[in-house]
């Protein structure tokens, strides 16, 4: 980036894709998070306001998962016919028709699970899954086109920073809003037409955006037949392609009725709700630069393990919490959002480590095709399991207890499959405990006092990083 000297001089447009890349992401994040499989906001909308059952839930929970799957077939055709950039801005559009739909809707259908109603909501979500899957690849497509690799890495970290922020903003919007006017329709109403207008600002934003990189074409890639013969015959990549899928389901069979058995069993509002998990979203932020420390240091796989054990450890102790005990929820909060943070980051890492060059692009489209599609049938499954439970006359506290035991020991039985997953230059699983050893300022910040006396840190050999 060349600074702007002179009088009169122009933005370069290179620039400009800056600027309006960082207004785009910051504008995007609300809707982007209200799209995602069961947030919180829709969990409170469509089990309290509107009544569902865990089972019908769990099926609309599974839309964005399903067509994540679906998005490996449709994306190849529609690229054949549109620039990445079309691409990227009419899916958005999409989206953003889908939850004006919904937002029209709303006020017309009667809470409860009647055919019109199901109906209503299942097409809409669809829509919004629909143009979410295909912006999710489109835009980082086009992204390669607009800012140069030069600048990636230092660009992109800024502008996570700010996301973060942006989500940490509405997030308190929302809990405002939502304790403003007690969770009625109305609240729900504000907060969505309130994300579908930043969302047409980024859509603006984006359209003021220009390819900068043409002259640097890169290669076309090989044939898909060929690249998946190179996937087939990579054993490692096959073996981390099967711990994401199991992993997948494992994560998405009970974790979407975390907020639910928050409303029904708990009886908290959709407001304190936020705020509980605000604190997870907040440790989560300040515990990536931990984590990346002890990726460098130790590898993806032994980072990850050890992440997932301190994570479902974490997450078990939902188990017992009950209405006179919410006290606990602002332990199992922070500490569940400061240990998924490494599992996150190295997943992804890990995934371009793996991934072979000359099948870059169907390695990845394997990846997520098949962990969606298993990830889709977790939600429909714990919906129907505890909507078993409940037609059958058990305690459902007790039913959501039990799921939260079977849920964290499934997530960590997964793990010996990803401990088959050879990664060079990795460090064993013991050795990252080991270095666990004082970040006890960002510790107590969140009152987890098991880990006042422990912190990450990286040894003095050669430069430090950040």
């Amino acid at each position: 980036m060349h600074a702007i000297s002179g009088h009169g001089a122009k933005i370069t447009p290179l620039r400009r894709n800056l600027r309006f890349g960082l207004l785009d992401g910051v504008t995007a994040m609300p809707l982007t998070f209200l799209s995602q499989p069961g947030n919180f906001v829709m969990a409170a909308l469509l089990t309290t306001s509107f009544g569902f059952s865990t089972g019908t839930y769990g099926l609309i929970t599974s839309l964005p998962f399903c067509f994540n799957f679906l998005q490996v077939v449709l994306t190849p055709v529609l690229a054949q016919r549109l620039h990445a950039r079309s691409m990227t801005i009419l899916s958005a559009i999409l989206q953003i028709t889908g939850w004006v739909a919904l937002l029209v809707t709303l006020p017309l259908v009667e809470p409860g699970e009647s055919r019109r109603t199901l109906a209503s909501f299942v097409t809409v979500f669809s829509a919004v899954a629909l143009g979410s899957a295909i912006n999710g690849v489109a835009w980082n497509a086009w992204m390669q086109e607009c800012i140069p690799v030069r600048l990636r890495g230092k660009y992109f970290g800024f502008r996570n920073r700010l996301l973060y922020l942006s989500q940490v903003a509405f997030m308190l919007a929302v809990s405002g809003v939502l304790a403003w006017l007690d969770g009625t329709l109305l609240a729900y109403q504000l907060l969505f037409g309130g994300a579908i207008f930043l969302r047409i600002l980024s859509v603006i934003a984006q359209k003021r955006m220009r390819t900068t990189t043409s002259a640097h074409v890169a290669e076309p890639p090989a044939p898909w037949q060929d690249q998946v013969r190179a996937v087939r015959k990579n054993v490692t990549l096959v073996r981390f392609i099967v711990f994401a899928s199991v992993m997948g389901f494992a994560v998405n069979l009970f974790g979407p009725f975390y907020p639910v058995f928050m409303y029904e069993e708990l009886h908290l509002t959709a407001a304190r709700t936020n705020l509980l998990l605000l604190l997870g979203v907040l440790a989560a932020a300040i515990s990536f630069p931990a984590w990346g420390r002890l990726l460098d240091r130790f590898g993806n796989v032994p980072v990850m393990i050890v992440s997932v054990i301190l994570w479902q450890s974490s997450n078990f102790f939902m188990c017992v919490a009950r209405p006179g005990n919410l006290w606990i929820l602002y332990a199992i909060m922070p500490a569940s959002g400061f240990f998924s943070a490494g599992y996150g980051i190295g997943l992804f890492g890990l995934l371009l480590k793996l991934t072979p060059a000359n099948a870059r692009t169907m390695g990845m489209a394997l990846f997520v095709s098949l962990s969606s599609l298993t990830a889709a049938l977790g939600p429909i499954t714990g919906g129907f399991l505890l909507s078993f439970a409940k037609t059958r006359g058990y305690d459902l506290l007790s039913a959501y207890h039990a799921a939260f035991v079977a849920g964290p020991v499934m997530i960590v039985l997964s793990c010996l499959l990803l401990r088959r997953v050879r990664e060079a230059n990795s460090a064993p699983v013991a050795e990252v405990m080991g270095a666990m050893r004082s970040v006890r300022t960002v510790a107590s910040l969140f009152g987890l006092t098991f880990l006042v006396n422990q912190v990450f840190y990286r040894a003095e050999t050669g430069r430090r990083r950040a």
